[in-house]
């Protein structure tokens, strides 16, 4: 069964009104999985603690959360699993850790501007050097 971002909240919360709904689902239903979509969202949320009443350790939470609510294609969740790492440990926004993370799973470069895929050696090739 799929299941979307408020069902990840409701079980990384401390306190959620969706809390024992999610953990009662978990319990009821044996397929229940994600999508990338639903990670990067929940990162967004995590990562604007002005927009949530909570904070959230991005880097725990999402290993401990895909353990409970994989993700799918097995892909996905290897680029999930590494974006949290970038969002915690190197200060990634949420777009970019998705990005980087897909484009180290999969072994591509990235064509992009964005400098942070510097620091951790991702292969980029700087879109703002090219056409001219």
């Amino acid at each position: 069964m799929y299941v979307e971002t408020d069902f990840l909240m409701g079980l990384a919360k401390q306190d959620d009104w969706l809390q024992d709904a999610a953990l009662d689902a978990l319990e009821k239903y044996d397929d229940i999985h994600t999508s990338i979509t639903a990670y990067t969202e929940f990162f967004v949320v995590a990562y604007d603690p002005e927009a949530a009443d909570y904070t959230v350790d991005i880097g725990r939470v999402v290993a401990d959360l895909v353990e409970l609510v994989p993700v799918q294609p097995p892909e996905h969740e290897e680029a999930v699993l590494t974006a949290a790492v970038l969002a915690a440990e190197q200060g990634f926004t949420p777009f970019d850790a998705i990005h980087a993370g897909i484009a180290i799973v999969t072994d591509e470069s990235v064509l992009s501007t964005e400098q942070d895929y510097d620091t951790i050696e991702l292969d980029r090739i700087p879109l703002d050097e090219l056409g001219s």
